[in-house]
This record gives structure tokens, sequence and C-alpha cells, in this order.
């Protein structure tokens, strides 16, 4: 399947600025790089680039008509040069296979390039970028990372969804959940996720599935959701069933204006805050309701 490529020098302009109007006008994804000859490396969390220049590239379905975008996006952020391009399934995954640095995640968790040698503490997940958003380098993937290693998840059956890579999943099951169903509506993030639990040793604690495949009447002790406002918006209710009462929630992919939005639509599930933020990305943490009398009181 085709995309649509779209790509700027972000010049004086903040690049997570640029990185969120692509994101808010529909983006797949978006990532940045250095545009000169400095170390290609993402910022780390609650960073942005210290490059001297700053390419955001992002790609969109092929739906978009590159006029249209052309058009929202010299009104938002007006005087930038956007150059756009068709390119196939192919270039997006050499776009993404780029030479990742170990990550750490509180003193529990390693995110390493596949090959490298390993750390000699803490759980260990190897990833190579593939087609599929989540290397652990963008502020909501490190976000629901962090988060998950302070959770304590012996023995802990989690729900990924929107996975992805399948990272957090991958990452979960490492940090001794016994069971993760990672779930997501793209063919190709499903086996990205297969390839990467393989890699890592975990496919026989993973179930991989599309939404209405959710094993019936599964309740999962953890929910960490890494997907748009809108859809966790519309998808409360669904989410909700599928975890059990007092269940720890993770959720993020929402920008910093969205996230009491977020936070009034699932006031009858769950409680939530502001657990962490990177840039204009926020993660929302909390609870769901321990009991049918509380959820009603959110109502």
């Amino acid at each position: 399947m085709p995309w649509l490529q779209v790509e700027t020098l972000a010049g004086q302009r903040d690049p997570q600025t640029v990185e969120r109007v692509l994101s808010e006008l529909g983006a797949a994804a978006v990532w940045l790089k250095d545009a000169g000859d400095e170390p290609i490396l993402e910022p780390a969390p609650g960073e942005t680039p210290g490059w001297s220049e700053t390419l955001v590239t992002a790609l969109f379905t092929a739906d978009f008509r590159e006029a249209d975008l052309r058009a929202a996006l010299d009104d938002t952020v007006p005087g930038i040069e956007w150059r756009f391009a068709v390119v196939e399934d192919q270039d997006w995954q050499s776009a993404f296979e780029q030479t990742l640095r170990p990550l750490r995640f509180s003193d529990r968790l390693w995110v390493i390039p596949d090959g490298s040698p390993a750390p000699d503490h803490g759980a260990v997940v190897r990833l190579a970028p593939g087609m599929a958003f989540g290397t652990g380098e963008h502020p909501t993937t490190a976000m629901c990372l962090q988060w998950l290693a302070q959770q304590a998840l012996d023995h802990a059956g989690v729900l990924d969804y929107g996975c992805g890579s399948g990272l957090l999943a991958i990452a979960a099951l490492k940090l001794g959940a016994s069971r993760c169903c990672a779930v997501d509506i793209d063919p190709q993030a499903l086996d990205a996720t297969a390839e990467n639990a393989a890699s890592n040793a975990v496919a026989d604690r993973l179930i991989i599935v599309e939404p209405d495949a959710v094993p019936a009447g599964a309740q999962y002790d953890v929910l960490v959701a890494n997907i748009l406002s809108g859809t966790l918006i519309d998808l409360g209710p669904v989410l909700c069933d599928l975890v059990k009462p007092g269940a720890p929630l993770a959720l993020t992919g929402i920008l910093s204006e969205q996230a009491d939005g977020v936070i009034a639509a699932w006031s009858g599930w769950a409680d939530l805050n502001v657990g962490d933020q990177n840039g204009d990305w926020v993660l929302l943490s909390g609870m769901k309701h321990t009991t049918e009398r509380e959820t009603e009181r959110g109502n």
C-alpha cells in the first residue's frame, strides 16, 4: 500500500510543535532526525533534540490529498517549506531502520537494538525497528515503558491496546507478567508484534489479535493503551470491560490540551490524572473503579 510522505526542515520552529501539528492532522507516524552529520537519535524523555537542523518526516495514508494537506499545513504553521512524495511500504520500513541507542526505563527495563550486548541487570527487550509504531524513542512509548517499569506485574495479565510493534506487551512480559493480549487494527502491526515476540522468546505467553477477536469474557489485571485521544474516548467502556475492578490503567497518545476531555469521558469507569508529560504529550494513569457503586457515582 502506498503512503503519502511529508518532510520538512524544522528550522527555527520547535520540532515537537511541528510533530504535534502533523499528528493532529492525522499522520500515521511522525519521526525526527538530524538533518546534518550528528548522531541520529530521538530526544530522551523530557528533552528535545539539540541538533542545529531537524528533519521532520510524517506518513499519511493514501486517501489524504496533497493539496488539502498542504493548505492545512500552510495555514497552521506558515513559512515552512513542505516536501511531498508517494512511498511504498518498503520505503517506510527502511526509514525506520536506523540505529537505535540502548534505552533504560526506571532501573528495571532496557530496550536495546537487536544484536547489541545485554546490560548486566534488568529486563531486556531486543527490538529491530520495523514498520509498526513503537521503538521506545517516541515520547508516548517512552512514558508507557517508564510506567510499566514502575508497576508490580508479577503474574499479571496485561492488555496492550494499540500494540504497534508489540514493544509494550513484550516489556510487560519481560517485567514479570504471566500473559498479555496485544491488540491492533493494523495487520502489519500484528505481524511485527509476532516477529518481535518470537525474537524475545515470549510468544508462548502472548495473544495477538484484532479488536473483534479479543477473547470473549477476558478481563486483564493491567491496561496500557497508546492510541489517539478520540479513539480512547470512543473505546472507554469497551476497554474498561476488558479489565478487572481496581486495575491500573495507562493511556497515552494524548496531547496536553486533550487530557481533560479523556479524563471526563472515562470518569464513569475510572479515576485518571496526568501521570507524566513529555513535551506536548501526556500519559494519563489511574485505576478502574473497584465497585459497581463507585462506577455509578462516576456517572
